[in-house]
């Protein structure tokens, strides 16, 4: 597996092309994408999926997130490493 691979797709009606970035942390691997100006940590949870921590307080960011998208890049994340 790289250290990067890249996400194309289409939420809402707007095009999103974006890089996630592998990176070993102790135990676990997690993911990290720029999401609109957000930093987001991907980290595996006890079911198998994703979840999807900031490095900053959220609202400490004037451009808020959409929940949507960030549940939907998760989807992606997973289906791409188990496929």
């Amino acid at each position: 597996m790289s250290d990067v691979f890249t996400l194309k797709f289409e939420y809402k009606g707007q095009p999103h092309i974006l890089e996630v970035h592998i990176m070993n942390q102790q135990y676990k691997t997690v993911f990290k994408v720029m999401i609109e100006e957000h930093e987001i940590i991907f980290e595996p949870d006890e079911e198998g999926y994703v979840r999807a921590v900031s490095s900053q307080p959220m609202h400490d960011h004037l451009k808020q997130i959409d929940i949507g998208l960030l549940h939907h890049v998760a989807e992606l994340i997973v289906h791409h490493i188990q496929g």
